[in-house]
C-alpha cells in the first residue's frame, strides 16, 4: 500500500515538471494527458481497497478527454496543424493512460460502475484520433477511431479475464472448504457420535449391574452417562453448525453391506442384546446404495442405543425385490418410541432421508406393528446383466 502511494507522488510530480518544462504547443492539448495521469496516480494509491473511487476518477479523466477532443473538432485548435515532437509525445501519453484507466475499474469497481467509467474511458480514446489530421469522408473517420477503440478492448478483456479467474479461484476455494466441513460433519455424525453413544450405553449397564449397593459408583456412573449425553447434544449441535445451510447431502459413505455383519456383532457385545443380520439379496445392489444403506443401519443402531434403552432385540434385513434394495432395522423397545423421541437424535434421520433421496429412495421410520420402532429405507438397484440374473 506504501509502495504504491510513493509511485502514485512520484509519478504526479513527474507529470507536473514535465508540464511546466515540456510543455505542449498548444499548452490546452496536455489537459487530456494531465487528468489521465492524475487519474491514474489516485487509482494506484487507491488500489482494489478503493473500488468507488476508481471509477470517479476514470470517468473524469475520460471526460476531460472527450472534452478536450470537442474542443480542437470545433475549433479550440488546427486539428490539421503538424504537432512537434514535445507536443506528440503528450498526445501518445494520453491514450497510454487511458488504457490503464480502462483496466482499473473492470478489474476492480463493482459491475455497474465498471461499465460506464471503462465505457467513458474506451470512448475517450477512441476519440483522440479526431484530433488530428484524417483525409477522407465519414467513414474514414469512423475507422480511425474503431482502430484506437481496440487497445482500451483489449485492456478491459484483460482485466475481466483476470477478475473473472480470481472469482473462479475464491468459489474454488469455498467449494473446497464446504466439502471438508461436510466431511467433517459426516465422520462426527457416524463414527464419533457411534462411540460415545456406546460409552453411555456401558455406564448404563454398569449402574444396572455393577452399582448395586454401591452409591458412590452409582453416582460415578451416572455422571458418566450424564457427561456422554451432553457430548452427544453437543456434537449434534456442532454437526449442524459445520452442514451448509442450503441442505447438500453430505459425503459419500465408507462402508458397504459386507460390513453391516461386523456393526451388528459390535453392537451386540456393546449392548448386550440380540441383533440378527437376515439377508436376502439375489445378487450386488451397487457401491452407492450399499454405502447409504450401512450408514442407514448405523444410524437406526445409534437411535435404539440412545432412546431405545429397554430393547433386547435388534433385526436387521435385507433384501432385494422388484428393483429395489430394502434394508429394515426393527428394535423390541417399550421406551422412546414416540415421534418426538426418536426425531431428537439431531441430524441423522433428515441425513438419512437426504442421502436416500439422492439416489432415487425413500425413508420411513415409526412405531413397528408388535411395538418397539422400525426404520426402512429402499433404494434403486442398478441395472443388472445376464450374467448377473441367470440361476
Amino acid at each position: 500500500m506504501i509502495g504504491r502511494r510513493l509511485a502514485a507522488a512520484a509519478g504526479t510530480l513527474a507529470l507536473l515538471i514535465g508540464a511546466v518544462r515540456l510543455p505542449a504547443d498548444p499548452a490546452p492539448l496536455m489537459a487530456g494527458a494531465i487528468a489521465a495521469g492524475l487519474a491514474v496516480a489516485v487509482v494506484l494509491a487507491a488500489g482494489p481497497s478503493g473500488p468507488g473511487l476508481v471509477p470517479l476518477a476514470v470517468a473524469a479523466a475520460g471526460a476531460v478527454s472527450i472534452a478536450l477532443t470537442a474542443l480542437v473538432r470545433l475549433g479550440g485548435s488546427d486539428p490539421a496543424a503538424e504537432p512537434d515532437a514535445v507536443t506528440g509525445l503528450w498526445i501518445l501519453l494520453e491514450p497510454a493512460m487511458l488504457m490503464v484507466l480502462v483496466y482499473a475499474p473492470v478489474r476492480w469497481s463493482p459491475p455497474r460502475a465498471a461499465a460506464w467509467s471503462a465505457s467513458t474511458a474506451a470512448l475517450a480514446m477512441a476519440l483522440i484520433v479526431q484530433r488530428m489530421p484524417i483525409d477522407g469522408h465519414f467513414l474514414a473517420h469512423l475507422a480511425g477511431s474503431a482502430l484506437w477503440l481496440v487497445p482500451a478492448l483489449v485492456a478491459g478483456a484483460v482485466a475481466w479475464y483476470l477478475r473473472w479467474s480470481a472469482a473462479e479461484r475464491e468459489r474454488t476455494a469455498d467449494a473446497a472448504r464446504r466439502e471438508h466441513r461436510l466431511r467433517l460433519a459426516g465422520e462426527l455424525h457416524d463414527f464419533v457420535a457411534h462411540d460415545v453413544s456406546e460409552i453411555v450405553a456401558r455406564a448404563q449397564a454398569g449402574r444396572a449391574v455393577l452399582a448395586a449397593g454401591e452409591p458412590k459408583l452409582a453416582k460415578l456412573l451416572e455422571q458418566i452417562e450424564t457427561a456422554g449425553i451432553r457430548a452427544l447434544e453437543s456434537m449434534d449441535r456442532t454437526v449442524h453448525m459445520l452442514r451448509d445451510d442450503d441442505g447438500d447431502a453430505a459425503r459419500a459413505p465408507v462402508a458397504g453391506l459386507d460390513d453391516i455383519d461386523e456393526l451388528a456383532r459390535r453392537f451386540t457385545e456393546s449392548e448386550r442384546l440380540d441383533v440378527t443380520v437376515d439377508r436376502r439379496l439375489s445378487g450386488p445392489v451397487g457401491r452407492e446404495s450399499a454405502a447409504v444403506a450401512h450408514r442407514a443401519v448405523v444410524e437406526a443402531l445409534t437411535n435404539v442405543r440412545r432412546h431405545a434403552r429397554s430393547a433386547t432385540k435388534v433385526a436387521i434385513e435385507l433384501s432385494d425385490a422388484a428393483g429395489r434394495l430394502r434394508v429394515s432395522v426393527a428394535d423390541d423397545g417399550r421406551g422412546g418410541t414416540g415421534a418426538g423421541a426418536r426425531s431428537s437424535t439431531g441430524m441423522g434421520l433428515a441425513a438419512m432421508a437426504e442421502r436416500a433421496a439422492s439416489l432415487g429412495g425413500t425413508v420411513d421410520a415409526g412405531a413397528g406393528p408388535g411395538g418397539g420402532w422400525r426404520v426402512t429405507v429402499e433404494l434403486p438397484l442398478p441395472a443388472r446383466t445376464e450374467e448377473e440374473t441367470a440361476p
